[in-house]
């Protein structure tokens, strides 16, 4: 059975059942819940281990991060967004008569990130965000960790006091190659849709 034949044979149900089934088979409890599905899938693009629950409590090693890169002994914290069709002229910058499409801006949610115990943590791991097209992950970028900083620390400097401490967000414009680097690229998808 291919994966069209599941998508028209099993309802959403059954199939995010199969989908929390699985993590659990792979040591991840409650896989489901936000998108925490999303880093086993990167942590296996990157060959980091992602870890089992959600998020590690403040004080603990992990704590600020999403998995644990061996070749590198250091943490990680992953974010993720998923992209629309029309997105998908922006990833690809593709032509737009005398023009191309803008690049697509990338961004990651950090919610917390407007304590200082939450901003000391994300100061000593690896960013990385990945970007999903119809739940495939097509590209996961490594942020400089200092520009991450810098965006985590203005906005917190810049928040309204009594505002959320929620949604303190980063955003890396694909222009700015110089701000990242490519930690993967799901080539297949890039051959089979650059040019449309």
């Amino acid at each position: 059975m291919n994966i069209e034949q599941v998508a028209t044979n099993f309802t959403y149900e059954q199939l995010a059942s199969a989908l929390y089934l699985k993590g659990e088979l792979d040591g991840f409890p409650k896989v489901t819940d936000k998108t925490k599905w999303r880093e086993p899938v990167m942590a296996d693009k990157l060959g980091h281990i992602a870890h089992e629950k959600i998020s590690a409590g403040a004080g603990k090693d992990e704590y600020g991060s999403d998995a644990f890169d061996p070749s590198k002994e250091k943490y990680a914290e992953y974010k993720s967004q998923a992209i629309v069709e029309k997105q998908l002229n922006n990833l690809f910058e593709r032509s737009r008569g005398k023009r191309n499409y803008v690049p697509l801006k990338v961004t990651g949610v950090y919610n917390g990130a407007y304590k200082q115990e939450a901003l000391d943590a994300y100061k000593d791991v690896d960013h990385y965000f990945g970007v999903f097209y119809k739940e495939q992950c097509v590209l996961v970028i490594n942020p400089n960790t200092d520009e991450v900083m810098r965006q985590l620390e203005y906005n917190n400097a810049n928040r309204k006091e009594g505002k959320t401490t929620n949604l303190n967000t980063v955003t890396i414009d694909l222009k700015d190659e110089m701000l990242y680097t490519v930690a993967y690229k799901n080539e297949e998808f890039y051959i089979d849709n650059i040019e449309e």
